[in-house]
């Protein structure tokens, strides 16, 4: 059975997409390992705030261009209107907002610079990094109308061209001129963010879209642009600052607990490079999908076609919780061994394992969150961040110091838990959604189930190779994905085919003109 025009479009370039995102994880984990190795867990660790920091200056200043780009000019195309002159709008609010930011940043280089010792700071890293916030905001406005256009593959390929310049340019630093001691490792950061930033950007001013003409009317005037426009800065503001406390405040639990400044960045740093990167690792699809979501959820809201917006959010809902019960049990089987094929402890492979349980609410968040935003509902996006981090940081602050790292995992399950089931509720009330739970949650366990043995048995079976254990993980990890993607359209053929039986006949003056031109 054939999906919708739209559903199809939104299948392809969620393809596009999760394989474009697949290469750059892959290669983003391999440099993670890379610099851990030279550099050391605490130097990581360090970077790693600093990479924090930086993505928050980002989003102050840049004022979450992509989004506004995406929607606004997503409903300017669904509802006949200017999405050119929209554009025009978002990207001169985000690039007014990102050079005051960066002046003000520039000017005050010198005196945070002395406040944070310059040896560890220098002022000339933070102009550097100053100079990328327009090129950064620039470069979000670009690729959100790209996506509202369906020309995904434009910012995939700019999203290429940035990581290896960044890869490029960190690597080269860290092999040859940070041992030598002429730059520091949060130079050689800022040099890697400016050459892929302006890469980037060069790009996607470059490239051409086949732009419908501009023949309608903008529906969004100034005043209500700014309106509809601050709650999604402010939402994007909110979540950025309250990552950014989360984050610094990781290594100063640690420090409570009783590990050694050093000890508690390299904690942190391989958290960071190893941990977190291997958890949202498979959640590439969702990422994807999200991202997707905002523009196809927009045009069917501005359309009035809310049975579009129904059918869409089913579906993601059904494929998110199908794909985390996958991860899940892989990280169950295999994270123990995942941690150290990475290069980490063996510390590192437990927490993978305990971690388990909290992908399903990751991905859903990742999911839920693109939903909320398509459907216009970003004020209450922000509510829940600020309630969801409260609990985070909470927790953080009273676990961490009695039982340590794992005190990090005890936050992450709590806020996961509360700030997803709100999210979920607010998602199926705007979306009209009625869940099929069974179809959602049962099927999947049981395929999940039946998948694992069978793979496990037919391992058993295959004892005789003596296969190398990275290969046989791989082996069982592809026959159990295979037969449970297998199990899951059965099962999805079944329950479409069920209805259609159960019918019952209908005589053709009984249906009604509005009936037969759904049917």
């Amino acid at each position: 059975m054939k999906g919708t025009e739209p559903e199809q479009t939104m299948l392809k370039e969620t393809a596009i997409l999760s394989v474009n995102s697949i290469i750059l994880q892959c290669f983003g984990l391999l440099l993670n390992v890379f610099l851990t190795r030279r550099l050391g867990a605490a130097a990581v660790g360090a970077l790693s705030l600093m990479t924090s920091f930086y993505g928050l200056a980002a989003v102050l200043s840049g004022g979450s261009g992509f989004v506004a780009a995406s929607r606004f000019l997503s409903e300017e195309i669904g509802s006949g209107g200017d999405p050119r002159r929209m554009f025009r709008s978002v990207l001169s609010f985000c690039l007014i907002l990102s050079s005051v930011s960066a002046l003000l940043l520039c000017f005050l280089a010198s005196p945070v610079s002395a406040h944070l010792s310059d040896a560890a700071v220098p002022a000339g890293t933070v102009r550097l990094l100053s100079v990328t916030l327009p090129l950064s905001a620039a470069a979000a406005c670009f690729k959100g109308r790209c996506y509202a256009y369906h020309r995904v593959y434009i910012p995939a390929a700019a999203e290429c061209i940035e990581f290896i310049l960044r890869a490029g340019v960190m690597a080269f630093c860290t092999g040859f001129c940070i041992p030598a001691g002429k730059l520091s490792v949060l130079t050689a950061f800022a040099y890697s963010v400016l050459a892929g930033q302006g890469a980037s950007l060069l790009f996607l001013a470059a490239v051409k879209l086949p732009e419908q003409a501009a023949g309608g009317i903008c529906k969004v005037q100034r005043v209500h642009f700014l309106r509809l426009i601050l709650p999604i800065m402010g939402n994007a503001c909110i979540v950025a600052l309250l990552s950014t406390a989360n984050d610094a405040l990781v290594p100063l639990t640690l420090l409570q607990y009783g590990s050694s400044t050093e000890e508690a960045l390299a904690q942190f740093g391989e958290f960071e490079a190893i941990i977190i990167p291997t958890l949202f690792f498979p959640s590439v699809v969702q990422c994807c999908m999200s991202a997707l979501m905002v523009p196809a959820l927009s045009k069917a809201r501005a359309a009035n076609d809310q049975r579009a917006v129904k059918r869409t959010t089913e579906r993601v809902l059904e494929q998110t919780v199908s794909f985390s019960l996958f991860v899940v049990l892989i990280l169950v089987l295999w994270g123990g061994r995942i941690g150290v094929w990475l290069g980490g402890e063996p510390f590192m492979g437990k927490i993978l394992r305990i971690m388990a349980p909290v992908v399903p609410f990751i991905y859903l968040e990742i999911i839920l969150e693109g939903i909320l935003r398509g459907l216009g509902r970003q004020s209450f996006s922000t509510l829940n961040y600020l309630a969801e981090y409260t609990v985070r940081i909470s927790v953080l602050l009273i676990c961490v110091p009695m039982f340590g790292f794992y005190g990090i995992v005890m936050s992450y399950l709590a806020c996961n838990l509360t700030g997803n089931a709100v999210r979920l509720f607010l998602v199926l009330h705007f979306g009209r959604v009625k869940p099929e739970w069974k179809r959602i949650l049962l099927y999947p366990l049981i395929a999940l189930f039946f998948s694992w043995q069978i793979s496990m048995l037919m391992m058993h079976l295959l004892a005789f190779l003596n296969m190398p254990e990275l290969l046989a993980a791989l082996m069982q990890s592809l026959l159990c994905g295979m037969l449970y993607l297998f199990m899951l359209r059965v099962c999805s053929a079944e329950h479409r085919a069920a209805p259609i039986l159960r019918k019952p006949a209908v005589p053709p003056k009984s249906i009604s003109p509005d009936a037969s031109g759904a049917s």
